[in-house]
């Protein structure tokens, strides 16, 4: 990966002495715990965390808005140590925002404590939950820290997590996909405001601004195809990839939604405000994933007059529940022993190989849906584009 001086705040040398020091590497294979039965592609994996700054707008009334890039990307084979999952959550030190790296990294293993575990807070543990989630800390990714990136240029996919959710909520997948030629971003979407690090607040009006960026940064990386670009989010965050494919801003060409909740009826009054700001954006082209939850069965009619010019594909999922849709879902069970923990995992990594042959259909021109059996949790349906008028 390549950037600028304003793309980098931190040395990588310095970056890998903190995460030795703190534990963050080890020298032996992946830990099953993560990919279960997934199989890995033909790269291997590499990783980056920075963070770069947004001079167009201000954070907190004298400095440019900083964005986070955690970025997973295909690699040149190494024997450089592996990173633990716990190096997923170091944010690097900006002198211009001295605690916001504490912040973020705070608010994100918050968040997976409650994915995890349903406590709002990692303080709020039980000591059975604290041993869990440091096993899970100490876990072995695929992913080697600043690794050489492999020869080529990759499609670039963006990802915006939910409403709570942390940047590494979805790491699995990252992994997955870099694994097969795939440059996978994921940012914080902060709160526009500095005394907050919380993704809850600024909607699309933060969450626009902050992808369109992001895309701006990803093409002037050496190994991205600026060209090729997808954006993929779980719930509010898909919701916000949505609207930002309806902007002329966006650069994307394909799309991946992961849940977004507007799939089930009994949610259908919570989003009255996304259903009219649909009806003000320009109606997409490009090819549309919808992934939702096979109980409560889903409804996919909140996207028609929206995606009717979109090529679209229709999802249903067994097994899963809402956050199942996250590296998080299955994770939190395997963790505390639940009995459907492999259920769910099947279920999830069948999402990861559905995104991926989508992303390959888009990119490679490969047929999709997939042909699933009849005992594959997922089911998807092609929804013809309607021919965009012409000016």
């Amino acid at each position: 990966m390549q950037g600028t001086a304003v793309f980098r705040h931190v040395l990588a040398f310095a970056f890998r002495a903190l995460l030795v020091a703190l534990g963050g590497v080890q020298t032996q294979a992946q830990d099953p715990l993560l990919w279960g039965m997934l199989k890995a592609g033909p790269y291997a994996v590499g990783y980056q965390s920075s963070i770069a700054l947004d001079g167009s707008r201000m954070y907190d009334g004298t400095s440019a808005r900083p964005i986070l890039l955690q970025v997973w990307y295909p690699a040149a084979n190494s024997d450089n140590p592996k990173l633990n999952y716990g190096a997923y959550f170091h944010v690097p030190h900006l002198d211009q925002h001295p605690r916001l790296s504490d912040r973020l990294q705070s608010f994100a293993r918050d968040a997976a404590s409650n994915d995890l575990f349903k406590r709002q807070t990692e303080a709020l543990l039980r000591p059975a939950e604290r041993a869990a989630f440091d096993r899970l800390l100490n876990a072995r990714t695929t992913a080697v820290f600043h690794a050489r990136g492999a020869p080529g240029r990759f499609p670039v996919v963006l990802y915006h997590p939910g409403a709570g959710g942390s940047f590494e909520e979805n790491s699995v997948l990252f992994e997955y996909l870099a694994s097969f030629g795939y440059i996978v971003v994921s940012s914080a979407f902060q709160s526009p405001f500095a005394d907050s690090v919380s993704n809850n607040v600024g909607g699309i009006e933060r969450s626009g601004a902050d992808l369109t960026f992001i895309a701006g940064q990803a093409q002037k990386w050496a190994n991205a195809d600026p060209g090729r670009l997808a954006a993929m989010g779980h719930s509010a965050g898909a919701q916000n990839i949505l609207q930002w494919i309806g902007t002329a801003q966006c650069p994307a060409v394909a799309v991946v939604s992961l849940d977004t909740t507007l799939e089930y009826d009994e949610f259908l009054d919570w989003h009255k405000d996304l259903r009219a700001a649909f009806r003000k954006l320009d109606p997409p082209n490009v090819p549309v994933l919808l992934l939702a939850r096979a109980n409560p069965k889903p409804r996919f009619s909140a996207f028609r007059e929206y995606l009717r010019f979109a090529p679209r594909y229709e999802g249903e999922v067994a097994e899963l529940k809402h956050d199942d849709f996250l590296t998080h879902g299955f994770l939190g069970r395997a963790l505390t022993g639940s009995a459907e923990s492999e259920r769910v995992r099947r279920s999830y990594e069948e999402v990861c190989r559905t995104v991926k042959s989508f992303l390959d259909s888009v990119f490679g021109g490969t047929a999709f849906p997939p042909r699933h059996s009849a005992r594959s949790p997922v089911s998807v349906r092609y929804k013809p584009a309607l021919r965009k008028p012409t000016l």
